[in-house]
């Protein structure tokens, strides 16, 4: 599997008092571009908003996976408890990284590392754009943010 990030992007939109909770919104769009008996190709974009509205990333990128045709499938499977396809994991995991050195500079909170693993009543599936189109869409809504390491007060479980 290899992953390709083409844009990373960081908005700081506001500053965020030291008393309000934040949550985070993920919007995910996996759409596929090319498929053939050992590969296939994925694009993908993930926006995560910040409510109140503080900061907001997007990244768009691919994401290519080789195999026999049940291993890519395997990848492409759908959580049944999340509702969301296992290759989505994998991207959020590698994305990860990249926001977290932005939300370093920019002095902005950063999403938690497991935001694609919160309780399944805060999970809403989105419908396709198309119907001729392979996408998957998915929001998650509301999901507490971590304080940054700097700070010693915890955020409560939603």
């Amino acid at each position: 599997m290899t992953i390709r990030l083409d844009s990373v992007q960081a908005e700081k939109t506001a500053q965020r008092g030291s008393s309000e909770e934040l949550f985070f919104d993920i919007n995910a769009k996996l759409e596929e571009q090319k498929k053939g008996s050992d590969q296939a190709v994925l694009s993908f974009e993930l926006s995560i908003t910040t409510k109140p509205n503080v900061v907001k990333y997007t990244v768009t990128g691919t994401v290519t996976l080789e195999g026999n045709t049940q291993d890519i499938k395997k990848k492409m499977e759908v959580n049944p408890k999340t509702k969301i396809p296992q290759i989505l994991f994998t991207v959020y995991q590698h994305v990860f990284s990249s926001i977290y050195i932005l939300s370093s500079i920019l002095n902005t909170p950063y999403p938690p590392p497991d935001l694609l693993h919160p309780m399944q009543e805060k999970i809403q599936i989105l419908p396709p754009t198309s119907k001729n189109e392979d996408v998957q869409a998915t929001k998650i809504q509301e999901t507490p943010a971590e304080k940054p390491p700097a700070q010693t007060t915890t955020t409560p479980p939603a």
